[in-house]
């Protein structure tokens, strides 16, 4: 971005507020991606937020004789109200967004599919309808610059009737990308793949990880949510065993439920997903907040009876390997071969597949080369006595082998 704006925080600190600290980081973090630099945070501690102008108006008073240079931006912690944006905005007397607007921002940014900005578009529009009332947030001033820009922007001066009727539309267009989604996974299902979803939060090096383990060129930007639409690639392991890997949209902490909704379509492919690598940054201050609230998140979405394991990244930068006890976790550094990484998750597989023995024919051998990409393959040797194909392995669980080499002399049980 070519030039940075100047912009403040503020925030209240109520009793269930976890660790506002790590929330002003994030939220400093934000603003820089969307250009804002911050040059001031300020918290109040309260019991609750005030419902007329979110902080008290002394503070506000305070906070606005604190600065003699002009501030572009004020960008509160929370999402706001049309009445509580007026009231700080008229004392402070500068454009005032809430911490959904800079996310939808930097959505608008990000999105590059026609799904991608649909969902962005309709979460802009869901936010502003219920501030169209009476005299809403000053169009003058929401209608352009940092919050409000993108698929959007042009709707913004339209009055309510065309958004919803807009809105409408998108969710219609949007259940038609859904519906053809679902045809493309259930064509998965049939031909027996297996799918891998890499989730965590925003910029814990979810696209590196993807691109370093499916020979990928997914965009890598040291930026939050630099990925937003899902990207699926195939993925071979080293056993030869193909699957497929997606890479999906970063975790945040308050992230507000509409967005959950609206982007839900583009977190499916994750909460669909037969295995999740959830990729924590090891080097980053607040990792337990992190890990936090990707397990929350997981919950809502009803991710959680998926087998999971952890794969710590960038223990270059920290190697300090007791900060999270996960059950099944892997430490990942820059140089770690990608062999390497994708034999952990070939390993983890191994737990959750069944165990098989099978004896092919001579005369079928190709069935093994359907084994092999089908399944991990363990040994396999030549019985000369029998003229068979002696193969052991792992397979998922469905009676997959059943349909590869059609017989029913087999002897499945599950791994410990």
């Amino acid at each position: 971005m070519a030039e940075n704006f100047k912009g403040i925080i503020i925030a209240v600190n109520t009793f269930d507020v976890k660790d506002i600290d790590s929330e002003i980081e994030e939220l400093k973090s934000l603003g820089a991606t969307s250009g804002i630099d911050i040059i001031g945070s300020h918290i109040q501690n309260r019991n609750s937020k005030d419902p007329k102008s979110y902080v008290g108006m002394g503070f506000l008073e305070t906070v606005a004789a604190g600065y003699d240079e002009d501030i572009d931006y004020c960008i509160i912690n929370d999402e706001i109200t049309a009445s509580q944006n007026r009231k700080i905005e008229s004392v402070l007397d500068t454009k005032v967004i809430d911490r959904t607007q800079v996310i939808l921002d930097i959505f608008s940014l990000r999105a590059l599919s026609k799904a991608g900005q649909l969902q962005v578009e309709l979460a802009q529009l869901e936010y502003l309808v219920p501030r169209l009332k009476g005299q809403g947030i000053n169009l003058s001033r929401l209608g352009a610059g940092i919050g409000t820009r993108g698929p959007g922007e042009t709707k913004l001066e339209t009055d309510r009737r065309h958004i919803n009727t807009r809105i409408k539309e998108i969710k219609n267009q949007l259940k038609t990308i859904i519906n053809h989604r679902e045809r493309y996974r259930e064509q998965r299902r049939k031909n027996q793949v297996v799918k891998v979803a890499l989730i965590g939060y925003t910029n814990a090096g979810k696209s590196t990880l993807f691109n370093i383990m499916a020979d990928s060129d997914t965009l890598e930007q040291d930026k939050l949510f630099a990925t937003l639409d899902p990207k699926t690639r195939k993925l071979e392991l080293p056993s030869g065993f193909n699957c497929v890997l997606t890479d999906t949209v970063g975790f945040i902490q308050n992230l507000p439920t509409t967005l959950v909704e609206s982007f839900k379509s583009t977190l499916e492919e994750a909460s669909d997903s037969d295995f999740i690598i959830h990729v924590i940054d090891n080097s980053a201050d607040n990792i337990t907040a992190h890990y936090d609230t990707v397990k929350g998140l997981m919950q809502e979405l009803d991710m959680t009876e998926i087998p999971q394991i952890v794969f710590f990244n960038k223990t270059d930068k920290n190697n300090d390997m007791n900060l999270i006890p996960a059950e099944h976790s892997v430490y990942v550094a820059k140089n770690t071969p990608p062999e390497e990484i994708n034999k952990h998750l070939e390993d983890f597989m191994k737990k959750e597949f069944e165990d098989y023995k099978v004896e092919l024919p001579a005369e079928h051998m190709h069935l093994y080369y359907s084994l092999k990409g089908a399944t991990i393959i363990e040994s396999s040797e030549m019985d000369e006595e029998t003229g068979t194909f002696k193969v052991e392995g792992h397979s998922p669980e469905g009676g997959w082998i059943e349909r590869i080499v059609g017989s029913d002399d087999i002897s499945g049980t599950k791994s410990d």
